[in-house]
């Protein structure tokens, strides 16, 4: 019988005094990685054939991390048990007398009979439909610019992505993140156009910054920012 080309196993380890689950999953890579899902659980990344020993000792090295990312994780959640951020300001829920669902500059207006499960339904499906129109928006406005490097405009896809704000697919597609809409405009636009600028150079090298910088001369100040949102975020 061969061996196994991977697997994946649950164990319990304490994290400041709380027993935390992680799921761990082995299979043919270099190095062990973390990190910690919605649900504050710790999802672990490791090499075949790696022992516990050193399993434990890389989850114990990284604890004071993996606290502060459960406690922004339940921070989170009970921000949006009151309200969402929408384009950078918090906008809370308010139970509506006319039983509407309705998206306003100060406030999100939710029927008072409905359940947790119908609000995050309801304000997922407007969200999306919100995300889609803004990114399509902006792709239109920046895309005179990038279609002199005679690439077809790539086709918009709004995902939940974990760990990236955003990526340009080989296959002719721009991935943008959900949670983008979080963000203040300037930093939406930001990753659209470092996606873009993927057209003319898929890597971060010396061109890619010029063009960057051709684009948006402040993109390294903003970058600082979106790279503290993602903190939070993602």
């Amino acid at each position: 019988m061969g061996q196994r080309k991977s697997y994946q196993q649950e164990i319990w380890v304490d994290v400041g005094g709380e027993s935390v689950r992680v799921v761990m999953s082995a299979s043919r890579r270099r190095t062990m990685r973390l990190q910690v899902t919605s649900d504050g659980d710790i999802d672990l990344r490791i090499p075949l054939h790696t022992d516990r020993d050193s399993v434990m000792a890389f989850v114990h090295s990284n604890q004071a991390w993996v606290k502060e990312r459960r406690d922004a994780v339940r921070e989170r959640a009970q921000r949006q048990a009151r309200g969402v951020v929408l384009y950078g300001s918090e906008r809370p829920f308010t139970e509506s007398a006319l039983g509407e669902f309705l998206v306003t500059r100060e406030q999100v207006w939710v029927p008072a009979e409905w359940s947790d499960e119908q609000r995050s339904k309801a304000w997922d499906k407007w969200l999306r439909s919100e995300a889609r129109l803004q990114f399509e928006q902006l792709i239109d406005r920046w895309w005179p610019f990038f279609e002199k490097f005679g690439k077809p405009r790539p086709v918009l896809r709004v995902k939940q992505m974990r760990t990236r704000w955003g990526s340009l697919s080989s296959k002719g597609y721009i991935n943008l993140n959900l949670a983008l809409m979080s963000l203040t405009p300037d930093l939406i636009e930001l990753v659209v156009v470092h996606e873009l600028c993927h057209l003319r150079h898929f890597d971060h090298g010396p061109g890619f910054r010029a063009l960057m910088s051709e684009c948006l001369p402040d993109w390294r100040e903003r970058d600082k920012r979106i790279n503290q949102s993602g903190l939070e975020l993602l």
